[in-house]
């Protein structure tokens, strides 16, 4: 009798689990809906454009390059107005990494102002450009441009960030939400919790740029028409990045940091 009773109180409770997901989906329904355009106009240029014109995306200055530390600048300066007026240092870890990344993507300038990259890191550097990510540790390929393998790819920037925005954006919601043990703590600590509703945008998003890698892109095209796929992936990246920056300044008042949104809704 009591396995029949904890049987139905644990379907009852996926049951309400289940619902408040769909509530948490159906109240960011306006940030979802610009997150699937964004995604499905930002690739679809693969099928919109012929492969000259798709090549040049690749390129210093193309669209996309200019927009990722756009989107990266703008959702800094969103965490730092939030941190003024939260003083929660987890935002201001967020401001930060973020700025410190938009820093990177224009080589904090070098274009721009004109000046060169220092000897013993150009020496290191892939590209020889003033940035740490292009550092042979930190990219995808040696000096000899060479892609890398194994355990080589462990400290690559790009999986380091894949990794991070999967884990924040998917797993620490989910997990927070269904272990209360954790939740008191991220409650206690002040974490800023993404919806996984928003953060599942990210897995979307590699998902798509490896089925365009894996399946439908061609690496027999012109040199930069597969690699733009690269620059698409890192700016649909940084506008969900910006997307939840604003989701976080504009709930500031209905959602404490800590909280997840379906303790609310």
């Amino acid at each position: 009798m009591t396995t029949i009773t904890n049987s139905k109180s644990d379907l009852y409770l996926n049951r309400v689990r289940l619902y408040q997901y769909l509530k948490e989906f159906l109240y960011l329904r306006v940030y979802i809906l610009i997150l699937t355009l964004s995604i499905i106009l930002s690739y679809s240029v693969y099928f919109l454009f012929d492969t000259k014109t798709i090549a040049h995306f690749d390129k210093e200055n193309s669209f996309f390059e200019i927009m990722t530390p756009i989107y990266l600048f703008v959702a800094s300066l969103l965490f730092v107005i939030l941190f003024l007026k939260s003083k929660n240092f987890y935002v201001l870890i967020l401001s930060f990494v973020l700025f410190f990344g938009a820093g990177e993507e224009i080589s904090w300038g070098q274009r721009i102002f004109d000046f060169k990259t220092p000897e013993t890191l150009k020496e290191i550097n892939v590209q020889q450009e003033f940035n740490l990510h292009n550092i042979e540790l930190f990219n995808s390929i040696n000096n000899q441009h060479h892609p890398k393998k194994g355990i080589d790819r462990l400290l690559e920037i790009n999986f380091l960030f894949r990794l991070f925005t999967l884990f924040w954006g998917i797993v620490l919601p989910v997990c927070l939400y269904h272990i209360n043990s954790l939740r008191f703590v991220a409650t206690r600590m002040k974490l800023p919790i993404p919806p996984v509703s928003i953060g599942i945008f990210f897995l979307l998003n590699w998902i798509v740029f490896w089925l365009l890698h894996s399946f439908i892109l061609s690496p027999e095209n012109e040199p930069g028409y597969l690699e733009s796929a690269n620059e698409i992936f890192e700016s649909v990246a940084a506008f969900i990045l910006l997307i939840l920056s604003f989701y976080f300044f504009s709930t500031r008042k209905i959602i404490r940091l800590g909280n997840d949104i379906k303790a609310i809704i």
